[in-house]
């Protein structure tokens, strides 16, 4: 699937752009050469970065019941079903990216590709003027998170069987408060490596 989009937004072409005022062309071949010898690794990890994202999803989600009703005993197995179900939300955002470099936006850069977010508060703002540690919380401000959101609250109140509103607290308190902290591990990881 990467591949395809790659070649639909014409990928190679974009990096040799972006690079031929900073590299030779021998360069910049090697250099796309290499991703192209290396693209396994990047089809072998999406599994891998899924199951890890749905697991710490499952994990605030499990934590939270915990805090907040301990008579349910529920296996980690339904909380993990729960977030899967709201990572089909992510995979949209993918394919809205996709239409919107191939119908609107029809010229672009590498760096466009790379900092644009459908449906989020930074498509209001100029990037570069903002600070690069700022780019992660402020993307995670879009409709995509909204609808991730209340996908967890309906899965974890048909798995619980509570109100909806009890069911939006719940989520709000332990999903909000892993991705606060994974926020903040964003913020301070690009605050040092950068």
């Amino acid at each position: 699937m990467t591949k395809f989009f790659s070649y639909l937004l014409n990928i190679d072409e974009l990096v040799y752009n972006f690079y031929s005022e900073q590299l030779a062309q021998q360069q910049i071949e090697e250099l796309l050469e290499t991703q192209k010898k290396w693209a396994w690794v990047g089809y072998a990890i999406v599994p891998v970065i899924i199951v890890l994202r749905t697991s710490l999803v499952a994990t605030c989600l499990s934590i939270g019941l915990f805090f907040y009703d301990m008579e349910h005993k529920l296996k980690f197995n339904s909380f993990f079903r729960v977030a899967l179900m709201g990572e089909f939300v992510l995979v949209l955002v993918g394919f809205v990216k996709l239409g919107y470099f191939l119908f609107i936006k029809t010229t672009y850069t590498l760096q466009d590709i790379q900092q644009y977010y459908p449906l989020s508060y930074t498509n209001f703002l100029d990037l570069t003027k903002i600070e690069p540690w700022l780019i992660y919380p402020l993307q995670t401000i879009n409709l995509f998170e909204i609808a991730y959101f209340f996908v967890l609250v309906v899965g974890l109140q048909k798995l619980v069987k509570n109100t909806f509103s009890k069911s939006v607290e719940m989520v709000a308190v332990s999903y909000g408060s892993g991705l606060l902290i994974w926020m903040g591990l964003d913020m301070f990881l690009t605050l040092n490596f950068t």
